[in-house]
């Protein structure tokens, strides 16, 4: 929500996040700056973009949009001018707050509506699908809303045989309206009402057809104006875009204006009682494929019109043919209705050579408290009405036969777990398993660790000249020198370093070659995804070198730990032990805790024995297992940041840093500036590679020293067992339940119940024996179970005479 401003002054804006149909769960405040010469580019843009070969298209209406070299050149160089200052006001560190959030808690994977709600024109037409987020979220689409708006009551209204759309094909002169009427009578499951060039009359009569309408579309000549401006539909001869004029599009009070004929030009509000009628008789969605449309867009959406599809500039008319191609293709094949928008706007960047800023136009305005609805959900297949039993009696139904009944389970059961081996699970798996890591007991911080942080400031204060990397090679001996009196048990300098020391700086060659606590990373390449690696400092030994490397799932999150792994020959990454692998091992074999390889395969520390993760455990199907890798039991804390205690680069070079913070503890330097490409997501939202670092050192400590348990799995079998258990569980009740007539309430009940136990259960393993046992496969299956086992009714033999006659 943008409030409380203008662009000359800036923007208060409040974010919330929220699960559709549901109250928002998260609502922050920031604020986003003064932005004069954004608002100034845009009128810039506006003027080059209307000037694109409009007047000189009355000689020739076969030219397309052609239009002089130099203008189009002005336009493009303009639209790149916007979008980057654009991108560059919604980087504003006032509004960085609200940016994060959004990082932290959208996915890649979600289908996201991101609502802007203001009411100011230019504000709304800025080009907010080039906003950098959109590219992160494919399934993200922007779009406007009004800043107040007030729940209307749905209609009940039962879903019609067809979808039923009034189309109106108003005043065209200059324009194809033929291919419009084409593209709408390809829709499947739809019925079309056309009204050519209709008088007022006409149009108020059909908008207030008992029947109803679910679609509302347009396509003409309109525009926004000021309120005192007014449409003259004369002067659409110049041009065959859909527009009568340019008019004012930048007012925050504009209103929208429909060419119906060509003597008729009405706006929204002379419409307001039959469109009104129309909404209680099932309305949804208005569409309006004609020009500057923002100003119809807010007068439907005082109207309560739930989905509106306007185009918020000039549109030329081959423009906006392709677009209503792609748009009714991608939604009436089940696309939801922002992923269609975005699917056929993003389509017409391949036209933009000819039609610069196509991709611009399209923009869909709702009203927050309404779902779009999906196009299977606006009509309801017909068929024939079957028999109604009198009210005393119950049309009975096949009993199921327990012989089929287990049949059909079985294949159910089979179903299902074929499709979990093959990793059709594998995804939502895994986000159980992130939500049992969040749900645990709150943990303490590890005392053990300490974390040195260079930020941006201490990036900034080196010498540009001494430093290529993020710490140059006197700053490092600096606090090298400050560490080492402390006494650390050990120091891991989790930056890269490809290149030697510097000739002037012996004393940092010579503690690289010879400190016996200080250890190195370096990069193993991995050539199917083209990673060449990065060698680590040429002066440290073998011994002291550990890879930085981490396993990503699908969905990029850390939820694993390599420990060791044998490098690929040409990788220039030689070490096979990770870098808080060695840096643990350090701290433990000082302790008293050796490493030992077992017979097995396994391997020990102390006491403690360690068994790797093979290829399928757990949630995992077929999954790279290569080396030794453990699940990552992250220490549950608000933020993975808060592993350890942090110390800043500045303060340990000033002299701040208490010896009793450093001795005895394991040290590590690592870069958290937001400049430093080192951000992984986990479970717990996006952190730098340190903190990962440190989690996953302090995992082994723990494990040796304070008896805190790896997650660890069932083998396959357990697991099978596990699911196989819940399924027979529900076909026990469903058999125990059977009726003629139907499976009673109780059976409901019953699913519940061992529902809320299976929940249980699976939490109560995962926090108190750390293991991670199947919840998804052995929830869906007794669900599956009582779905299918209708089937089992007709394999039966109908009931008749012969069947009920004893057997001679």
């Amino acid at each position: 929500k943008l409030h409380s401003g203008t662009l000359e002054a800036g923007f208060s804006a409040t974010l919330q996040i929220g699960n559709e149909d549901q109250l928002p769960d998260i609502e922050i405040s920031g604020s986003l700056p003064p932005a004069p010469a954004l608002k100034a580019l845009y009128h810039r843009w506006q003027a080059a973009y209307h000037q694109l070969g409009l007047p000189s298209r009355i000689a020739d209406e076969n030219s397309g949009f052609v239009t002089n070299v130099s203008i189009i050149g002005d336009c493009d160089t303009l639209s790149a001018e916007l979008q980057t200052a654009f991108n560059n006001w919604l980087r504003a560190e006032s509004f960085r707050p609200l940016h994060e959030k959004l990082l932290e808690r959208l996915t890649a994977t979600d289908t996201i509506r991101l609502l802007l709600q203001t009411p100011y024109d230019t504000v709304q037409r800025l080009p907010w699908h080039l906003w950098e987020i959109c590219d992160r979220y494919p399934k993200l689409e922007i779009v406007l809303s009004a800043p107040t708006y007030q729940k209307a009551p749905t209609p009940k209204i039962t879903p019609r045989p067809k979808i039923r759309i009034l189309a109106i094909l108003g005043h065209s002169h200059g324009l194809d309206i033929e291919t419009d009427r084409a593209l709408l009578n390809q829709l499947p499951h739809a019925e079309v009402h056309y009204l050519t060039t209709p008088t007022r009359e006409a149009l108020n009569t059909s908008l207030w057809d008992p029947t109803g309408w679910d679609i509302l579309f347009f396509a003409g000549h309109s525009l926004s104006t000021p309120n005192t401006a007014s449409l003259n539909p004369s002067d659409t001869e110049r041009d065959r875009s859909r527009s009568v004029s340019a008019g004012n599009s930048a007012t925050t009070s504009s209103t929208g204006q429909l060419s119906i004929n060509p003597t008729t030009t009405l706006t929204t509000p002379q419409l307001k009682h039959a469109l009104k009628h129309a909404l209680t008789r099932g309305l949804k969605i208005a569409i309006f494929n004609s020009c500057d449309g923002i100003g119809l867009a807010k007068d439907l959406a005082d109207l309560q019109i739930p989905q509106i599809l306007v185009m918020r500039e000039l549109v030329p008319d081959p423009v906006a043919h392709a677009f209503l191609k792609s748009f009714l293709q991608a939604y009436a094949q089940g696309a939801p209705l922002t992923l269609a928008v975005r699917e056929a706007r993003e389509k017409l960047q391949g036209i933009e050579d000819q039609y610069p800023c196509a991709a611009w136009l399209p923009t869909l305005y709702q009203t927050p408290t309404a779902t779009a609805p999906a196009w299977q959900d606006l009509y309801q297949p017909s068929s024939a009405p079957n028999p109604t039993p009198s009210s005393n009696e119950q049309t009975p139904l096949p009993p199921i036969s327990t012989r089929h009944a287990l049949l059909i389970h079985g294949l159910v059961l089979a179903l299902l777990l074929g499709l979990r081996s093959l990793g059709f699970f594998q995804t939502f798996e895994l986000r159980v398993l992130d939500q049992l890591l969040r749900q645990r007991s709150p943990e303490l911080p590890d005392s053990r660790i300490v974390i040195v942080t260079i930020d941006e400031t201490d990036i900034r204060t080196q010498d540009p000249e001494d430093r290529r990397s993020s710490l140059s090679d006197s700053t490092l001996i600096e606090a090298l020198n400050r560490l080492n009196p402390m006494e650390p048990q050990a120091i891991g300098i989790d930056i890269y370093r490809d290149f030697p020391v510097r000739a002037n700086q012996p004393a940092l060659a010579e503690a690289f070659a010879q400190q016996s606590n200080l250890f190195a990373i370096c990069k193993g390449s991995d050539l199917p995804v083209s990673e060449e690696g990065i060698p680590p400092p040429p002066e440290f030994p073998i011994s002291r070198i550990g890879f930085s490397d981490f396993p990503q799932d699908a969905d990029t999150r850390v939820r694993r730990q390599l420990f060791s792994f044998d490098q690929e020959l040409a990788s220039p990454c030689k070490s096979t032990n990770a870098f808080n692998a060695l840096l643990a091992l350090n701290y433990l074999d000082e302790k008293g805790h050796t490493f030992t390889l077992l017979p097995n395969g396994d391997f020990q520390i102390g006491e403690v024995s360690f068994t790797p993760i093979d290829r399928n455990s757990g949630g995992y199907h077929n999954t790279n297992a290569e080396g030794y890798q453990f699940f990552l039991n992250y220490r549950n804390l608000k933020k993975p940041e808060q592993i350890a205690e942090e110390i800043k680069l500045s303060e340990l070079l000033a002299g701040k840093v208490s010896p009793e913070d450093i001795r005895d503890r394991i040290v590590l330097i690592g870069v958290i500036a937001n400049s430093a490409t080192d951000d992984w997501p986990t479970p717990y939202g996006p952190t730098k590679g340190v903190y990962l670092q440190a989690h996953m050192i302090s995992q082994f400590l723990s494990a040796v020293l304070d008896d805190r348990a790896f997650i660890h799995t069932w083998n396959d079998w357990q697991e099978t067992l596990w699911i196989l258990f819940w399924a027979s569980t529900a076909s026990l009740m469903i058999l125990t339940l059977n009726s003629k007539h139907r499976i009673s309430a109780k059976l409901s009940l019953g699913l519940l119940l061992s529902e809320i136990a299976l929940l249980g259960l699976c939490w109560l393993l995962f926090s108190k024996a750390h293991t991670w046992v199947p919840w998804l496969p052995a929830a869906i299956a007794p669900i599956a179970i009582a779905q299918s086992t209708p089937l089992a009714r007709y394999l039966n033999p109908p009931l008749n005479k012969s069947t009920e006659e004893e057997p001679s």
